[in-house]
């Protein structure tokens, strides 16, 4: 099934018989995230009621809340879900920043900042660090190597920390519309995002998880930890800021917190950094055991599989979603916030919804945004359908009868 934005309007536009009609997403986008002044107070009445929302959202929610009923609930979120909480967009990075610093590079750094985002920017500085080594040109093999530092290092400090900790509200609502739906031991959240934001908000709610590594003093990776179902998963498919190597093993260390930032000391931290060599890091250990984990899990039983805030381009993850479509037990939620948006992978998903009715589309910025999902799309209980509701209210009118 394929839903989008429009799919919407005509939900809430079919309630508004007296009131001005909402003409586009853009308009409908400005009505769901009203402008608040200072005081919390909405800066003009011209926002929806909340009851409209949820009850435009309902079969939207009513499908997923059947769907949630499977075996096992698993989800791929990107850094779409923490964006609101103030992550933001790699493909903003700007390279042209080191240029005074690095004036001796400033004809590479203007060929190479032209490029879109940090992924394709790191990607042309190793190659030019693999030439000057090449042609055995030291200096500015150096310069370009603690360039490629310096960007790894931006990328942690005002990409991934840029994240305000005391703001992960829908983070928290959708933990507990998890824990409402009685559903979080048979839940696995996994994601690329180095950031804390749901190791954060699971530890404010008190909800025991596990992430994959065992002990308490000494945290050390042991997959064989993210065996049953006992509890809620957390799996960092890329890593994470708290990860790092210590006497050849990786470790989880406690992270610290100020100001709404984690504290991040001088370790560096076991990630897969956003460049080519990323497909061949997953080969390795711990990358190459969680990611064996999602295949498994997507690949048996009959799951409801969820992904929201990916964009979609790397090649390893894509690999385990098609893999897991030849699951015929299971069910699909592909959220895709640029509808048009290309790639082969979104194409043959789109290809593929025409013929498999396990998979649904949710198109749009409306749609494929975190906090509308977690607000208005994501159930916090079993929702009944039409046919059980009509069955419980004609039981109710019998017993009335009857007495």
């Amino acid at each position: 099934m394929y839903f989008d934005s429009n799919f919407i309007l005509e939900k809430i536009n079919s309630r508004r018989e007296d009131r001005e009609q909402i003409a586009s997403e853009e308009e409908l986008l400005t009505l769901l995230d009203p402008e608040i002044d200072a005081g919390g107070k909405v800066v003009a009445d011209t926002h929806i009621p909340t009851e409209e929302l949820l009850t435009a959202f309902s079969e939207l929610r009513l499908k997923l809340a059947e769907h949630m009923k499977l075996d096992d609930i698993l989800f791929l979120f990107g850094n779409g879900a923490s964006m609101y909480a103030g992550s933001k967009d790699t493909r903003d990075f700007k390279l042209s920043e080191y240029k005074d610093e690095y004036s001796d590079l400033a004809t590479i750094i203007d060929k190479v900042g032209a490029l879109n985002g940090i992924e394709e920017q790191l990607n042309a500085l190793i190659t030019a660090n693999a030439y000057y080594q090449l042609v055995k040109d030291d200096k500015k093999n150096q310069l370009v190597t603690e360039l490629i530092d310096k960007v790894k290092g931006a990328l942690i400090e005002s990409f991934v920390n840029s994240v305000d900790y005391r703001k992960l509200s829908l983070h928290e609502i959708f933990l507990l519309k998890l824990r409402t739906f009685d559903c979080l031991k048979r839940t696995s959240i996994y994601t690329p995002n180095y950031d804390l934001a749901f190791e954060y908000s699971l530890d404010k709610l008190g909800i025991e998880y596990k992430d994959g590594f065992s002990g308490f003093v000494n945290r050390n990776f042991n997959p064989r930890t993210l065996q049953g179902k006992d509890k809620t998963a957390l799996i960092k498919i890329h890593g994470s800021v708290n990860w790092a190597v210590e006497e050849d093993k990786i470790k989880e260390f406690q992270p610290k917190f100020k100001d709404g930032k984690v504290d991040i000391d001088d370790t560096k931290p076991v990630l897969i950094y956003p460049t080519s060599h990323k497909l061949y890091q997953t080969y390795s250990t711990p990358y190459s055991e969680l990611m064996r984990h999602m295949l498994d899990e997507a690949e048996t039983g009959k799951n409801v599989i969820i992904i929201l805030g990916y964009k979609y381009g790397d090649d390893h993850i894509n690999e385990i979603l098609i893999k897991a479509l030849e699951n015929p037990n299971n069910i699909f939620y592909f959220f895709l916030y640029n509808p048009d948006e290309e790639g082969s992978f979104i194409d043959q998903i789109k290809r593929l919804a025409d013929s498999m009715p396990n998979i649904n589309i949710m198109a749009g910025k409306v749609l494929a945004d975190f906090k509308t999902f977690v607000k208005y799309i994501l159930p916090a209980t079993p929702e009944k359908t039409d046919q059980e509701k009509a069955i419980e209210l004609l039981r109710k009118v019998l017993v009335s009868h009857a007495s």
